[in-house]
């Protein structure tokens, strides 16, 4: 199964964790399948990229910096065609975030597996209404939004292919800004997939969301976090995601149905672990039992502990020497 419809599965596999390109690219398509190569040797389950008509969603007039940037950094929809198809070559998950209307269109007609929606289009509603109609499977993130306004998201698209995306928008995000158990309340209050869209530069806050239940990880990913552009300084680079997909992996096996099992080799080595009962002194027949008699000591053989406080007080009715089993 193709990790990103696993999303939607119930819970069921491994976590998801994807690379989050976005616009590192610099707006160059051979870099971007750089990208996608070494998210690929990193482990990554998928690459997303941010797919827009700058016209179409930044006012060129009120933010012309903002408008500049994106613009600069702009692939074509063709360019986006040959980069799934690339991803296929690879092995590797392909999505991406629509940022206008006629990107999810071009989305859509492209068969991705999911769409990721931006905090910030959290309120978009003709978006999530048209992302329903069509029947894309979507990954929300949360970033900007109360409990309220993530409820009327939720309410407007399908539920049975929705993933909410626990996020701090601010780049990048610490400790203080988070709130990880959050993770599980937006599960238990909407029964949906959560992941966690972490901005820190770091792994183990992503470390502790896998703890918590995430389901998916998503990492802003770069080679070279010297590479000029917007978002390379705040993002993984090869090494440190790498180490997130290993982290993430040895805790998602030690994450079980919550159960207190004893392991074969707890259970080998448990008599010479627990404490026995002990002549602290020789102890000669017919004497009564006091509790200055008895030494706790390993290994746990002989009368069960649990029997102690009803030994006190006994008649001993045998010599017992120092340090002998009780």
């Amino acid at each position: 199964m193709e990790p990103l419809e696993r999303l939607f599965t119930g819970g069921a596999g491994p976590v998801v964790i994807a690379a989050e390109i976005g616009i590192n690219h610099n707006g160059n398509p051979e870099q971007a399948k750089r990208l996608i190569e070494a998210a690929k040797e990193c482990g990554a389950d998928a690459v997303k990229f941010q797919v827009y008509r700058t016209e179409n969603f930044y006012n060129r007039a009120l933010q012309p910096d903002g408008f500049r940037i994106f613009k600069e950094y702009e692939l074509s929809y063709g360019d986006f065609r040959e980069l799934k198809e690339f991803s296929e070559r690879v092995g590797i998950g392909f999505f991406a975030t629509p940022l206008d209307m006629d990107s999810l269109e071009f989305l859509h007609g492209l068969s991705v597996n999911a769409v990721k929606i931006a905090s910030s289009d959290i309120t978009t509603e003709p978006l999530l209404y048209r992302i329903r109609e069509l029947g894309i499977p979507a990954i929300l993130s949360t970033g900007f939004a109360d409990l309220d306004t993530i409820g009327r998201a939720v309410s407007i698209l399908d539920a049975k292919k929705t993933a909410l995306l626990y996020c701090v928008s601010k780049y990048p995000a610490g400790k203080d800004d988070f709130d990880l158990n959050f993770i599980p309340v937006l599960y238990k209050k909407y029964g949906l997939p959560v992941g966690f869209s972490d901005h820190s530069l770091n792994n183990y806050f992503s470390i502790a969301a896998v703890a918590l239940g995430a389901r998916m990880i998503e990492r802003h990913f770069t080679i070279d976090n010297n590479w000029t552009g917007a978002d390379h300084a705040i993002s993984l680079d090869q090494a440190k995601f790498s180490e997130l997909v290993r982290a993430v992996r040895e805790v998602e096996q030690a994450i079980g149905p919550g159960e207190k099992k004893i392991t074969d080799f707890e259970q080998k080595i448990r008599g010479l672990s627990m404490r026995g009962m002990y002549a602290k002194r020789d102890i000669p027949s017919g004497s009564r039992l006091g509790k200055d008699d008895i030494a706790l000591l390993r290994p746990g053989d002989g009368i069960p502990m649990e029997e102690y406080l009803s030994r006190i007080g006994k008649i001993v009715d045998k010599d017992i020497a120092e340090n002998e089993k009780i």
